[in-house]
């Protein structure tokens, strides 16, 4: 039944969750209440990733079989902090209840910024996407071993390198970094980095932005970076069959990976593979002196 409504406790606040029988992910798939007490739940690993970041949502109000949207100034209730932004207030998701609202909203994904109040526009990581042209094994693998080469790249330029999955096709590798440099001076370290991974391969990787001039090659992305660009949270659920969800990783859980949508909702964990991240946070300005 998809009438009604449920409350959802998250913390110390329960949220009213209306709808809550409501089908999200197809007949028979994960509902909303569903996709609630899931953000309930994992709050304690995802929030880490989310607090003082402006995020945007990916709603879905008639499920992902009907087409979603993106909303980046969300009308929030008055306990949901926003923060303010050169393109306007945005949401930042401090606590289980916003998560939990979120879903309420059918809001199926988050995805954040790269930088963090009180240093807006000083990314305190980078991110570099990985989206194999094709689906199945063979293409996963691919993505696996560029990932291996990324994690190459930053070590030679003294950087961090952090692995998860989209919860689509693909991974990303993370780097934490220092606030020191700008959302444009992390946008062309990222530029840097994925070149330097598709030159080692150029038959099989590239940064070529357009489809057309890919081909079958994997595109390196770094168009994640730069200023105000967004990039799908950890643990962040994604609009597809199965309710996959972005999941981070250890490097030794890679290799026994098989798909980059392998996790859903049922995924509890204890411990998240990025805590302590940012205690490894290292300088990008140094980086792109090591590149010059």
């Amino acid at each position: 039944m998809a009438t009604g409504a449920a409350g959802v406790r998250a913390g110390r606040r329960v949220v009213e969750v209306r709808r809550p029988g409501k089908a999200l992910f197809g007949e028979g798939g994960a509902t909303k209440e569903d996709l609630a007490e899931y953000h309930a739940r994992i709050a304690p690993l995802m929030l880490p990733h989310l607090r003082d970041r402006p995020v945007a949502l990916e709603r879905f109000p008639d499920g992902i079989d009907a087409q979603g949207f993106f909303v980046k100034h969300p009308s929030v209730p008055d306990w949901v902090r926003t923060v303010e932004t050169s393109g306007g207030r945005m949401m930042v998701c401090q606590d289980a209840a916003a998560l939990v609202w979120c879903a309420d909203r059918a809001a199926i994904t988050v995805h954040a910024w790269q930088s963090r109040e009180p240093n807006l526009g000083f990314p305190d990581r980078m991110v570099i996407d990985l989206d194999p042209a094709g689906d199945g094994a063979e293409a996963f693998a691919a993505c696996k071993a560029a990932a291996r080469d990324v994690r190459e790249v930053l070590d030679d330029l003294g950087l961090a390198a952090y692995v998860m999955t989209t919860g689509s096709r693909g991974l990303h590798v993370r780097s934490p970094l220092r606030p020191e440099v700008d959302d444009q001076g992390v946008r062309r370290l990222a530029e840097a980095v994925a070149d330097r991974v598709a030159a080692r391969r150029p038959d099989e990787l590239t940064t070529e932005v357009r489809k057309v001039a890919r081909g079958n090659r994997l595109f390196v992305d770094y168009l994640r970076n730069g200023r105000e660009q967004l990039a799908v949270a950890p643990y962040s659920v994604r609009a597809r069959p199965g309710a996959s969800v972005a999941a981070p990783l250890t490097w030794e859980e890679l290799d026994g990976l098989e798909s980059g949508g392998a996790f859903t909702i049922g995924l509890e964990r204890e411990e998240c593979p990025f805590a302590g991240m940012g205690r490894h946070a290292r300088s990008p300005r140094r980086a792109l002196e090591r590149l010059g």
